[in-house]
């Protein structure tokens, strides 16, 4: 007799039963069964199925599992589709998978009760010739309805008992209950908003907090948290004085108190806090504690902040281009009042000159014709370069230049125009040799002393050219009328004169301060203005880099 085992070898024993008695006994086995091959299509039943579901083994011969009727809807389900997975691409041979309970009606049986439940249990066995890797799956199908009820019942039972039990302890803890919810909606609540709770006792300084309220200081939950603590480490310095004056003061009086403050601990960031409070007291009007709470008013006051700061650059904004208006303003005047006295001059003695014949006023003529064309000249000549440096198209040719003879000879030119006026100008020159436009040079040397000359009455003006350590310096130094503090930054600003505040009118454009700037920034220098207020003075230095300390190249 021939059999075959697991590993797919072939024994022959006398004693083993036919292979068609084995048959035989599986169709006949009282339990239900069909066996698949390894593609889930059905390869036998036994008798028991075939009664069971009044099938003849013909009608489900070579058919998929998947698409009998019984399994159909079991399979589709994911419950299904994994216990197939399990039996079909995970399991080894020999072992054995159950399925879940599913339900199917047997529609050909005509008892009262058409509600069936049904459990899968699969079993794998080797073919005849195992080496290959096929397999066949032995499934049993076992009516499980009755234990399905019966589980079903004893789950509804438990679920019976768990409820009357569950149902005693909701109406034991309901009050509890209830004021837990409350207290976490309220936790909930001032957590939303940053609000934090707190209780001071005046005896220990001890304050008690919630955990927001920690938070909010920016304190661990386990950290202990005092009135020393509070004033002494966590208020930011500048706020400590105020907040504790406004907390004494209405604890005295019996009255809440409020305080905003910044915390000290937050390197980085600025944090603001709101803290309102107020005194409980006992019959004797002592003080018994200071309760109250803390906000997170980081982002209203960085808001309020913000819109203040906008609302403060608006405004100088505002002043800013009142100013411009102003000036504009002043400089159209000015500039038709500059015009007008050069050209009345001009149009006056050429007038003169048409109509007689005076020796006698044919030099006098000459030299007013002479100054004014100068003075038109200069003008004319602040505007072309004002215009060439707003457009960035001023340039300077920078060469190696001797200040101290440059600003002696600009001096020795206007040494005329200040002994007209009874000025002395005295002089202080050491060699400094620089880096820069002879012309542009001379312009800025000749704007600070005519400036000089213009706001000084009387007195003396001192011209100075000295050079400390890489740096020449020229300095003009007047005894006029000086400058107002208020003034003084905006002494170099475009249609500004350096010292409009004075009483009367004093000729100008207002552009000669602001084209020494752009010069001298122009030569990698700076200027300085320096004054102590009206009828005191005003000094302008001038700071260049020494030849020395520069490479001898032509820039622009």
């Amino acid at each position: 007799m021939q059999t075959t085992n697991l590993s797919g070898k072939e024994n022959f024993t006398d004693s083993s039963p036919s292979r068609a008695d084995l048959s035989s006994l599986f169709f006949h086995l009282a339990d239900a069964y069909l066996v698949l091959d390894s593609s889930q299509r059905v390869v036998f039943a036994n008798l028991s199925y075939l009664r069971l579901l009044g099938l003849a083994l013909d009608d489900i011969v070579n058919k998929p599992v998947g698409q009998l009727e019984q399994f159909a809807a079991f399979f589709s389900t994911p419950d299904g589709a994994m216990w197939m997975k399990e039996v079909f691409c995970e399991s080894e041979l020999g072992d054995t998978k159950r399925s879940p309970y599913f339900r199917f009606d047997l529609s050909h049986e005509e008892a009262a009760r058409r509600e069936r439940f049904w459990r899968l249990k699969a079993t794998v066995v080797p073919t005849v010739c195992a080496a290959d890797g096929d397999f066949f799956v032995a499934v049993r199908v076992s009516d499980v309805t009755v234990r399905a009820e019966r589980d079903t019942a004893s789950k509804r039972e438990t679920a019976r008992l768990r409820s009357q039990a569950q149902l005693r302890n909701i109406v034991a803890s309901e009050a509890a209950e209830q004021l837990r919810s409350s207290r976490e909606q309220l936790d909930v609540a001032l957590a939303f908003a940053k609000v934090g709770a707190w209780e001071l006792d005046p005896v220990t300084g001890i304050i008690a907090c919630t955990p927001q309220c920690k938070v909010n200081l920016g304190l661990n939950a386990d950290e202990l948290l005092t009135e020393e603590r509070l004033f002494s480490k966590i208020i930011a310095v500048d706020d400590r004085e105020g907040v504790r004056a406004r907390m004494e003061r209405a604890l005295n009086a019996h009255q809440h108190f409020e305080a905003e403050y910044r915390l000290e601990h937050n390197v980085g960031e600025t944090r603001w806090l709101l803290v309102r409070g107020q005194g409980k007291y006992r019959e004797n009007g002592s003080l018994a504690s200071i309760l109250g709470f803390t906000i997170d008013i980081t982002a209203r006051k960085e808001t309020e902040l913000r819109f203040a700061s906008e609302a403060m650059q608006e405004r100088d904004a505002r002043e800013q281009s009142d100013r411009n208006v102003l000036a504009m303003d002043q400089f159209v005047s000015a500039v038709t009042h500059e015009l007008r006295s050069p050209l009345s001059a001009i149009t006056s003695w050429a007038e003169l000159l048409d109509r007689t014949q005076d020796p006698t006023h044919l030099q006098q003529a000459a030299s007013s014709l002479k100054r004014n064309a100068r003075q038109l000249h200069l003008m004319v000549d602040d505007l072309l370069d004002t215009g060439a440096i707003v457009s960035g198209k001023l340039s300077v040719h920078r060469r190696p230049v001797d200040l101290n003879v440059l600003a002696h000879d600009v001096v020795s030119d206007l040494a005329w125009d200040a002994q007209r006026k009874g000025l002395s100008i005295n002089s202080e020159w050491e060699p400094c040799s620089v880096l820069g436009d002879e012309a542009r040079l001379k312009q800025v040397v000749w704007n600070l002393m005519s400036n000089a000359i213009k706001f000084t009455d009387q007195g003396a003006i001192f011209v100075s050219v000295r050079h400390d350590a890489n740096m020449a310096i020229l300095s003009v130094e007047d005894t006029g009328c000086g400058i107002a503090p208020h003034v003084v930054s905006r002494v170099f600003d475009r249609f500004e004169q350096a010292r409009s505040d004075v009483a009367g009118r004093i000729g100008g454009l207002g552009l000669g301060l602001w084209l020494v700037k752009n010069l001298i920034e122009m030569h990698k220098g700076t200027v300085e203005v320096l004054s102590r207020g009206i009828g005191e003075g005003t000094t302008f230095r001038v700071h260049l880099p020494l030849l020395d300390s520069e490479p001898l190249t032509r820039g622009t």
